[in-house]
Order: structure tokens, then C-alpha cells, then sequence
């Protein structure tokens, strides 16, 4: 082979139109074409025909080296130069090589030693020549070092290698089929933009991973503690305009709203009727109490509804002649079971003593429904009371609904119900209401109650009451002067509560002097450290939420 050659690796994936192009830009005539083991040659062996023959059309000299047993047999069918690793052997120490002869007038140029490629000019192995004898001239045997020894010897000029790589790809592109084409397009492109979309998750994870770690101030604070429990005495009155801490009075709003109603009572249906009551017994009276009860044969009972005494039994020719009373009675139940006629009655209340023979009753005439029945004060009394409250608490309802939005409160006992016009005709009740009531606004209470405890404690000058306000009841009403008396209670365990929030977001963005001064104002808090994470951070952060406070009990 002579000094000048080239050596074409194919990688697997290339097909005839790839060789071809590598072949045709091969500025050596004589080219050496390695074929890796699985490449897609083999499945269109006529691809190597192709390529020997465009070999020849240009003058140039194609040889084969592969492994592939299908390429090697089908190559040889064509009669296209192969070199065979296995053909190469070495006895005494020297190189013996065997080439097949492709012009009987060439001259064998044996490469003795070709050393790999290095930086600067690759310095060109020392060539033997020998002169085949003409009477071998028609059987030429050609015999190559290994292949894993052979480098290639042409020098490119730099930047040559990429472009032949990318006009390879675009060749190969080119010979591809137009969906093959896209498909790598778009393989190509979903690879950039997985690319570029793990670089924004890292970038994301990264700037997430700093906003949590830096910075970060860690505040440990030692609570002072200081008992509250007082009884303060308030007083409301409409006269005053303004609040009279030292006097412990405030301001006042006197209220009094009347309204009218009436209301039917109704005669629930009753039966009942007319009994004769009779004292057989003795010649003393007998008194019954209203409710006594009468009972029939069968078990059904009636009452009476007023007191009576029935007048002892006289005595006739020395013989007791009962005497007796008319009464009207009630049957415990409304139905038609109590629709009895004429009966016998006997006192319950007597059983088991001498007077249950002697006292008894009966009736003339059978039980009938009673419509119109008389009320009694009981049912009077019942109703007037219902009637008063629903009242009230309208006009009360009313005043609490109008003031909802106000700071105005009321505290239990601060109101009365006076009923004036009261009147009762026939069964229908009617009345006239008068509500009043003593207000008084919230925060003149809670004024009061901060002047109260700075003045009376030392170490809460600048006592402030957040708490919720459970209202006590009334200790003295005055509606005639619109004054207000009662007693509020403070008890607190610890008297200067910490609002951690608030500290937190004092602290925000302060450098560590600020941050101490402003602890230092605060008077609930006995004694602070605090701690900057990490080392070089010389403020709080911005974000109140890293900013931890524990307290250190």
C-alpha cells in the first residue's frame, strides 16, 4: 500500500449515501473501509457493490476490514479486497505480509510501523519496498498489522473533523426518509427543553433552599411576671359628660321606651256540672277546700273550684237528718267519658276514716261541656306576667338592635319594666310598658380600668387591659338620678402578657442595636438573647415568620 491512505471508520448507523460522501471527500486514493460487526450494512449487502463500484469510477482502491462474517463472505463473492486480522502472523521475530495484487505493475509499499497519532506533524513510518516477481503478479496478498494498531496517517487542518462530522449528519439527514427526518428533529428539541427545564427546577430548588436557610434570628426571652387581683368600683351617671377617673365615674346613657299590648285569654273547654254535697256525718259544718275532689263509682274524678262548708246535720225527733250544699264541680278530663248523667259521689280525701260514710255527693242533673267558664286569678295573674315580659323584651330587643354598632353596653340589673294602664275586660288583658335602662361605652370602662391599676401598681405604669370583658351585674340601679352601680374584677395570674406577633414584627428588618432597643422598651420582658444565623448576618430578616421567639422560663 503506498504511503498516502486513508482509513474510513464507519459508525454503525451509517448507510451507503454516508459512505459514499466520506469516500468521494477522501483525498487518498487508496482507502480502508473498517465496518463495525453490527452495522446496518448487513441488512442490504448490495450496499458494498455500490460502494466498490463508486470506488472505481473515481480511481480510487477500496479495501474492507470487519468482523462481520456476512459482509467478509458476501465481499469475497464480489471479489473486493478484505483484510483479515487472522491472516497476520509473525515468525523469527519479522512482519510476514500477504496482499492480493490489484495491478500486476504495482509496487507493495508495507507499512513497517505506524505509530499512533501526536501533537504536532506525525512524522511518516519508514517504508519498504519490495518488487513482486511477475510470475505471482496474478494471486497478490496483502497483509496489514491488526487493526486496533493502524491509525490513520493524513493530517487535517484544524476545525476540518467538526465539519466533516456536521456535513456527515446534514449528508445523513439528507438521505434519510422525511419522517425518520422529523422524528429526530423533534427528539432533538424535546432533549433541549428537558434540559432547560431541569436548569429552572435547579434554579428554583436553589433560590427555595436559600429563602429557607438564610438568614435567620433565633430571640430567647426571660418574662417578667407580676400578679393582678382587684376589686374596682365604677360608677355610671347621665349627669357627668366626660369620664372622672379619680372618682371612678364615666358617662352614662339613660333610656326609657314604652309600648302597648294586649292579650285574649282563653277558656279552655271543660266539663263539668252541679253537685248536691251532703254531711250525714255530724251536726258540725264541714269545711272543703277549693280542689277537693269527688269520685263516681267507676273511678272518674271532680273537683271543686272554691272553698265551701257544708252545714252540720240537724236533729229531728232525736234523729240526725243530713243537710247539704250546692256546688259546681270540674271534671279532671275534657272528653265524653266525663259525660255522665245523675251519680254518686264519694270524698277521697275521707278513705279510711268515719267521715268517708258520712260526707258524700250527688247530682241531679248529667255532667255537660262548660264554655264560657269563669277565669281565676291564678289565669289571671299567669297571663299578665306573659304578656309584661313579651313586652319588655321587645322594646329591649329594639333598643339593642338600634345600638349593635355602637360601643354602647349593658350590663345585667341595669334595667326595670314598669306596666302602667292595666285593664281587664271580659278575657281580653291589655297593658302599657315602660323599659328603661343605664348604658354606658366600653371604652370609658376599660380607661378606667388602666388608670385604676397604673396608679395603684408601680410596676405597671403602662398597664393596658386587652382582655375580654365578662360584665358583672348591677349593684345599684337609680333610674330617678340615671345612676349605675357596680364592682369590676380583675384577676390575672400575670398582669404583663407578651404579644409575640407584635414583637416579631417590630423586629423585622432591624439591625441587632435596634433589635435590642426595642426589647429593652418593652416591659413584660425581664432579660433577652439574641442570635443571627448565619455568622455574617448583622439584621433580623424582613420576613417576620423567621424570626423565632421561645420563652425561657
Amino acid at each position: 500500500m503506498s504511503q498516502g491512505f486513508e482509513i474510513i471508520r464507519a459508525r454503525i448507523k451509517d448507510n451507503a449515501a454516508i459512505l459514499i460522501d466520506r469516500l468521494m471527500r477522501s483525498k487518498q486514493q487508496e482507502v480502508v473501509l473498517v465496518l463495525p460487526k453490527n452495522s446496518i450494512i448487513a441488512a442490504d449487502l448490495n450496499s458494498i457493490k455500490i460502494l466498490k463500484e463508486e470506488a472505481e469510477s473515481i480511481g480510487k482502491i477500496l479495501s474492507l476490514n470487519t468482523e462481520n462474517n456476512e459482509i467478509k463472505s458476501f465481499a469475497k463473492k464480489i471479489k473486493m479486497l478484505i483484510y483479515d486480522n487472522n491472516n497476520f502472523s509473525v515468525s523469527g521475530g519479522e512482519k510476514k505480509e500477504t496482499t492480493e495484487r490489484i495491478k500486476s505493475d504495482k509496487k507493495i509499499k508495507i507499512m513497517m510501523d505506524i505509530l499512533p497519532p501526536s501533537s504536532g506533524i506525525q512524522e511518516l513510518p519508514e517504508e519498504i519496498t519490495e518488487e513482486i516477481p511477475k510470475g505471482k503478479e496474478s494471486e497478490p496478498d496483502y497483509n496489514l498489522p491488526p487493526e486496533p494498531v493502524i491509525y490513520e496517517t493524513a493530517c487535517l487542518p484544524v476545525g476540518t473533523a467538526s465539519q466533516n462530522l456536521d456535513l456527515e449528519k446534514n449528508l445523513e439527514n439528507f438521505y434519510l426518509p422525511a419522517d425518520r427526518r422529523g422524528s429526530e428533529d423533534s427528539r432533538w428539541h424535546l432533549g433541549r427543553q428537558a434540559i432547560f427545564f431541569l436548569m429552572i427546577s435547579g434554579f428554583l430548588l436553589f433560590g427555595t433552599a436559600m429563602y429557607l436557610i438564610l438568614p435567620k434570628a433565633n430571640i430567647k426571652i426571660s418574662l417578667k411576671e407580676i400578679p393582678l387581683k382587684v376589686q374596682i368600683p365604677v360608677a355610671v351617671s347621665k349627669n357627668v359628660s366626660s369620664s372622672n377617673l379619680t372618682a371612678g365615674i364615666i358617662p352614662g346613657q339613660y333610656f326609657s321606651l314604652d309600648k302597648t299590648g294586649s292579650k285574649t285569654i282563653e277558656g279552655r273547654p271543660e266539663v263539668g256540672g252541679v253537685i248536691e254535697i251532703y254531711n250525714a256525718y255530724s251536726a258540725a259544718p264541714q269545711k272543703l277546700v277549693a280542689n277537693t275532689r269527688f269520685e263516681t263509682k267507676d273511678g272518674k274524678i271532680f273537683r271543686i273550684k272554691n272553698s265551701i262548708i257544708i252545714p252540720g246535720a240537724k236533729m229531728l225527733n232525736a234523729k240526725l237528718t243530713p243537710s247539704f250544699i250546692k256546688t259546681e264541680v270540674i271534671g279532671n278530663e275534657a272528653s265524653n267519658d266525663y259525660l255522665i248523667g245523675p251519680s254518686y259521689f264519694t270524698i277521697p280525701g275521707f278513705k279510711e276514716t268515719p267521715k268517708y260514710a258520712g260526707f258524700y255527693a250527688k247530682s241531679i242533673e248529667p255532667m255537660s261541656i262548660i264554655t264560657n267558664s269563669s277565669l281565676n286569678q291564678e289565669a289571671i295573674l299567669q297571663n299578665k306576667k306573659e304578656l309584661q315580659d313579651k313586652l319588655a323584651q321587645e322594646l329591649k330587643t329594639d333598643v339593642l338592635n338600634t345600638l349593635k354598632d355602637s360601643d354602647l353596653q349593658l350590663v345585667e340589673g341595669a334595667s326595670s319594666v314598669k306596666v302602667d294602664n292595666y285593664k281587664i275586660n271580659a278575657n281580653v288583658l291589655s297593658m302599657k310598658v315602660t323599659w328603661q335602662a343605664i348604658f354606658f361605652k366600653e371604652k370609658d370602662l376599660k380607661t378606667m380600668i388602666n388608670y385604676f391599676v397604673s396608679n395603684h401598681y408601680p410596676d405597671l405604669k403602662n398597664f393596658t387591659f386587652n382582655d375580654n370583658i365578662a360584665y358583672p351585674e348591677a349593684n345599684r340601679v337609680d333610674f330617678k338620678k340615671g345612676e349605675l352601680f357596680f364592682t369590676f374584677n380583675v384577676d390575672k395570674n400575670n398582669a404583663l402578657p407578651a404579644d409575640l406577633e407584635v414583637l416579631k414584627k417590630e423586629l423585622a428588618g432591624r439591625d441587632e442595636i435596634e433589635m435590642r432597643t426595642i426589647i429593652s422598651d418593652k416591659t413584660y420582658i425581664n432579660s433577652a438573647a439574641i442570635s443571627l444565623w448565619p455568622f455574617w448576618v448583622n439584621r433580623a430578616p424582613s420576613n417576620s415568620r423567621k424570626i423565632n421567639i421561645t420563652i425561657d422560663n
